[in-house]
């Protein structure tokens, strides 16, 4: 149960207190404000099977692009990882998500958008779903 203490402020059970200048827009997932928190995004084994194959697509995919050696590596290297933390018992959503993203970041940085590549958008755009981002991280 709520009280309003003073306009502005509400406090809750367990010491949730809220006031002063909070404010949150347009959040998709997980949101949390304050500390200590911990957060645990957690996958099931239908949409890990979906994920998997999804890395899988993605990485045939990206053996088209025409990067540097350099980008090609750490791109390789990121998505390799992803997909091996995706075969675990227990797989880390947030790492194989990192993983993920590092790898738009550098393709972008190259001057490549993943929705103008046709072999990529496709398992990104499932991806972008299975991970928890948004699908404009593509554009």
């Amino acid at each position: 149960m709520t009280e309003e203490r003073e306009p502005g402020t509400v406090s809750g059970r367990s010491g949730i207190n809220a006031g002063g200048n909070v404010s949150i827009g347009d959040v998709s997932g997980q949101v949390a404000i304050g500390g200590p928190i911990s957060q645990i995004q957690s996958i099931k084994g239908a949409d890990i099977e979906e994920l998997r194959k999804s890395l899988l697509d993605f990485q045939k995919g990206l053996a088209k692009l025409d990067l540097s050696e350099e980008n090609k590596s750490i791109i390789n290297g990121d998505i390799s990882a992803a997909i091996k933390e995706s075969k675990k018992d227990k797989p880390r959503l947030l790492m194989i998500k990192d993983r993920f993203e590092s790898t738009i970041d550098i393709i972008k940085e190259s001057g490549k958008t993943i929705q103008n590549i046709s072999e990529l958008y496709e398992p990104a755009k499932k991806l972008t779903k299975l991970v928890g981002l948004g699908i404009a991280i593509l554009v």
